[in-house]
């Protein structure tokens, strides 16, 4: 009999996981909550760090032939979803992917979660998957399943990674993906933004503000207190990485009189001032700003997984062995190989992959995922 294999989100690595699956011999079906390649596409015109030849699997490249991009090529989110993604939903993975079906809830067959946990004869029975799309909420089986959903929950942006006092009568407001800030950019003529978080996306977000060249003043807020509050890699291999950071860095080390740096700063109350947003930081810093973009890093949802007996990290969100393989990793690069038995869930048949996996660690590469998926159907469902 034919296994049937269920990819949850159709983003880079979802789409790998089912070519590999197909591949193998499985049955494969592909659902998505939004478009294909939706978070990517919500980065704008940021590019990848890496160059497209690292972010891809041989399968892919020759499923593309003489269109695929250089392995050189540094492509934008939105040139991946048309040039990668795209061709291969329309091409062999053709009428395999659903769009518009967001998961509810994953479970087993008859089986709540503490029925025989971490017993085999829980993969005896079906997964049950419950999606809802557009006609209405339907119930798929599968054998096999593997959660690709991403980071795709926006942290909190208050102090030690809570709310802010505020912050949920206000989140709508809040720009949370650099396709939020890109968008914006032609209307920042006399506007007041706050940045909040030091990571890569802020580094973008603040570059991209300064590239605009229009009369706009920025305040970056950040937990840092370091001068340079980026963290750069010595000898980044990552030239498009180094950059960035490099130059946020710099107008940070160096403000010019378009940004203000707070340091030492964490958001304590945010509330909507009319049309604007009033913002106040640890030692009652205080002001009013046209707009917050929030960049304080994302987290998984697990909320759907709650009736599956399986071993998510209390650190990360993301899956209990790979934050035990990765504790002291620090350097996307410096990634130790990650086997089967790391990824394993506990749940026979169940694998989180991906930046998922990661939950909320920020040194995932797509080449890390692509690792995950070769050790999986070799160890886990050879």
């Amino acid at each position: 009999m034919t296994r049937r294999l269920a990819v949850l989100g159709a983003g880079p690595i979802g789409i790998e996981a089912a070519l590999l699956g197909m591949e193998r011999g499985f049955e494969v079906a592909v659902y998505e909550r939004d478009a294909v390649g939706a978070s990517l596409d919500g980065w704008g015109p940021t590019r990848f760090f890496s160059p497209f030849g690292m972010n891809v699997s041989p399968r892919v490249k020759a499923a593309l032939g003489d269109d695929a991009p250089d392995d050189d090529a540094l492509l934008t989110g939105p040139d991946f979803v048309r040039r990668v993604l795209a061709p291969i939903v329309d091409g062999p993975l053709s009428g395999r992917v659903h769009v518009g079906e967001t998961v509810v809830q994953v479970g087993r067959d008859r089986l709540l979660r503490h029925d025989k946990a971490g017993h085999p004869i829980r993969g005896d029975r079906d997964f049950r998957i419950l999606l809802d799309g557009p006609d209405g909420e339907h119930f798929v089986t599968a054998d096999v399943v593997l959660d690709a959903t991403g980071t795709t929950v926006p942290s909190h942006l208050g102090r030690g990674g809570m709310l802010a006092a505020g912050e949920r009568t206000v989140r709508a407001r809040l720009w949370t993906t650099l396709g939020d800030v890109h968008r914006r950019l032609p209307e920042l003529d006399g506007q007041h933004v706050l940045i909040v978080g030091h990571g890569h996306s802020a580094a973008n977000a603040l570059n991209a503000i300064a590239d605009a060249g229009r009369d706009v003043r920025v305040t970056w807020a950040t937990r840092a207190v370091n001068t340079r509050p980026c963290v750069e890699v010595a000898n980044d291999p990552l030239g498009e990485r180094a950059a960035i950071t490099r130059r946020a860095n710099d107008l940070a080390h160096r403000p010019p009189e378009w940004l203000t740096v707070e340091r030492r700063a964490h958001v304590e109350a945010i509330r909507a001032v009319e049309h604007c947003v009033e913002v106040t930081l640890s030692g009652d810093r205080t002001g009013v700003y046209d707009a917050v973009a929030s960049f304080v890093g994302y987290r998984p949802d697990t909320e759907m997984l709650s009736e599956l007996p399986i071993a998510i990290s209390p650190v990360t969100q993301g899956a209990a062995g790979i934050q035990r393989a990765l504790a002291n990793v620090t350097d996307c690069l410096a990634v130790p190989r990650i086997g089967a038995d790391d990824l394993s869930s506990g749940e026979p048949g169940f694998y989180m992959i991906g930046f998922k996996s990661y939950g909320r660690m920020t040194a995932f590469l797509l080449k890390d995922g692509l690792t995950q998926l070769e050790a999986i159907f070799a160890d886990g469902l050879g």
